[in-house]
C-alpha cells in the first residue's frame, strides 16, 4: 500500500518528459514571468502615463491603482483556500496563469487606446497575483537539499530581477520605436514561452485532497513574529508604492520621458538584484526581523539625504536603494511564512498578507498620485513612512512578548 503512493516512481516519469529538477523549472518559469511583467509595465507606463498630460496621467494612474487592488478581493477568500485544497494545485495554477497572461497581453496589444484595456489589465493582475501566491506556497515542496528557505527565495528573486532588468530596457526601446502594441505582443510571447517551461510543474505528485485547516493552524497565522514581520513589510510596500509614483511624476516635472522612467525601473531592478544577493548573507548573521527593520531604516536615510538634491541621478539612486530594501524585507518575510504556516493553509496565508501588502502599496502610490508632492517634500514623506514602519513593527513585537511569556 505504501509502494502504491510512493512519489519517486512519478518523479522518474516526470523527469523523462521534462529533464530539469523541479526547482530549476521553477526558476526558468519565474524568469519568464518577471520578463513579461517588465515588458507589460513599460508598455502600460507609456500608454497610461507618458503619452498624456499630467492631469490625465494622474486620472489614468488612479484608475489603474484601483484595478491593482480589486484582484485581492478574490485572492484571500477564494483563490487561497482553493489552492490549499488539493496537492498539485500550486503547480497547475502557475502554468494556467502564464498561459492566461500571454493571451491577455496579445489582447491588450490591440486595445492600448481603448477603455477595454482596463478590464484586460485587471485580468492580467489577477493571474499575476495567483502566480505569486502559488510560487510562494510551492517553494517548500521543491526546496533543494541543503538549502535554506531564505537562500532559495533569494535565488528566485535574483532570477526574477535579472530577467526583468534585461527586458526592461529593450522594452523601453520597443516602446519608443514601435509603440506599446509591439511591446505587449513581445510580452505575450515571453509568457507563452514561460508556460511551456512551466508545463513540467503542472504534473502533480499526488492529486488527493489535503487535510482541512484547523483552529490550531489558524492561530499560527497570528504568531508574533509573523505579525511584526507583516507590519514591517507592509510599510516597506507603502514606501515603495509612494516612491515609484513620486519619481515618475517628479521626472515628468523636470522634462524627462519614458526612457528615463525605464532607467529608474532598471535601477530598481538592479537594487532588487543586490538585495537578493545580500539577504542570504545577512541571514547568516541576523534574524529575519532585523533584516526587515534594517531595510526600512536604509531607505529612510537615503531619502532624507537626497531630498534636497533631486535629479535623474538621485532618482536612480533612490530607486536602487528602495529595490534593495523592499526585496530584502520581502524575502525575509516569505521565509517566515514558508517556515511557520502549515501546508494546509500556506496559500491562504500568502494570499492574506499579499492583500495587505497590496493595499499598502496602493495607498502609498495613491497618495503620491492624488497629491502633487514636490521632490523634497515627497522624499521626506517616504522617509517618515519608513520610520513609522520601524516604530509600529517594534511596538508589535515587544507588546506581544509579555503575553507570550505569561501563557502556560
Amino acid at each position: 500500500m505504501l509502494v502504491a503512493v510512493e512519489p519517486p516512481a512519478h518523479t522518474d516519469h516526470e523527469e523523462s518528459l521534462f529533464p530539469w529538477p523541479p526547482f530549476a523549472r521553477m526558476m526558468l518559469a519565474q524568469a519568464a514571468h518577471a520578463a513579461g511583467d517588465a515588458l507589460v509595465a513599460v508598455a502600460l507606463a507609456g500608454t497610461l502615463f507618458f503619452s498624456v498630460s499630467t492631469d490625465q496621467a494622474r486620472t489614468h494612474v488612479g484608475l489603474y491603482l484601483l484595478l491593482t487592488m480589486t484582484p485581492f478581493a478574490l485572492l484571500s477568500p477564494v483563490v487561497g483556500p482553493l489552492l490549499d485544497r488539493w496537492r498539485g494545485s500550486y503547480r497547475v495554477a502557475i502554468f494556467l496563469a502564464m498561459i492566461g497572461r500571454g493571451v491577455l497581453a496579445f489582447l491588450m496589444a490591440s486595445r492600448t487606446k481603448d477603455l477595454t484595456l482596463y478590464p484586460l489589465a485587471f485580468g492580467s493582475l489577477v493571474l499575476s497575483r495567483t502566480h505569486g501566491i502559488s510560487r510562494g506556497a510551492l517553494v517548500p515542496d521543491v526546496l533543494p537539499e541543503g538549502r535554506t528557505l531564505v537562500s532559495v527565495n533569494a535565488r528566485l528573486s535574483i532570477v526574477s530581477v535579472a530577467a526583468g532588468t534585461l527586458f526592461a530596457l529593450p522594452g523601453a526601446g520597443l516602446q519608443k520605436l514601435f509603440g506599446p502594441g509591439v511591446t505587449l505582443r513581445f510580452a505575450g510571447i515571453v509568457y507563452i514561452a514561460g508556460a511551456v517551461i512551466a508545463a513540467g510543474l503542472t504534473t502533480p505528485g499526488r492529486s488527493s485532497r489535503r487535510e482541512p485547516s484547523t483552529e490550531k493552524h489558524s492561530h499560527k497565522l497570528l504568531a508574533p513574529r509573523l505579525l511584526a514581520g507583516g507590519i514591517a513589510t507592509s510599510w516597506s510596500r507603502a514606501a515603495l508604492g509612494f516612491v515609484v509614483f513620486l519619481l515618475a511624476f517628479a521626472l515628468r516635472d523636470v522634462g524627462e520621458n519614458v526612457k528615463s522612467f525605464g532607467l529608474v525601473l532598471a535601477a530598481a531592478g538592479g537594487g532588487s538584484f543586490v538585495g537578493s544577493l545580500l539577504v542570504a548573507r545577512a541571514r547568516a548573521a541576523l534574524r529575519e526581523s532585523a533584516i526587515m527593520l534594517g531595510s526600512l531604516i536604509g531607505i529612510a536615510v537615503v531619502c532624507f539625504i537626497l531630498a534636497t538634491h533631486f535629479n535623474l541621478r538621485a532618482a536612480v539612486i533612490i530607486a536602487g536603494v528602495a529595490g534593495i530594501g523592499t526585496t530584502a524585507a520581502r524575502l525575509s518575510f516569505d521565509a517566515l511564512v514558508q517556515k511557520d504556516a502549515p501546508e494546509e493553509v500556506r496559500a491562504r496565508t500568502f494570499a492574506r498578507y499579499e492583500t495587505i501588502f497590496q493595499l499598502c502599496w496602493v495607498a502609498g502610490a495613491g497618495a503620491a498620485t492624488a497629491i502633487h508632492f514636490g521632490p523634497e517634500t515627497g522624499l521626506r514623506t517616504v522617509g517618515l513612512i519608513c520610520v513609522a514602519g520601524v516604530v509600529f513593527a517594534v511596538r508589535t513585537a515587544t507588546a506581544r512578548a509579555p503575553a507570550r511569556k505569561q501563557s502556560p
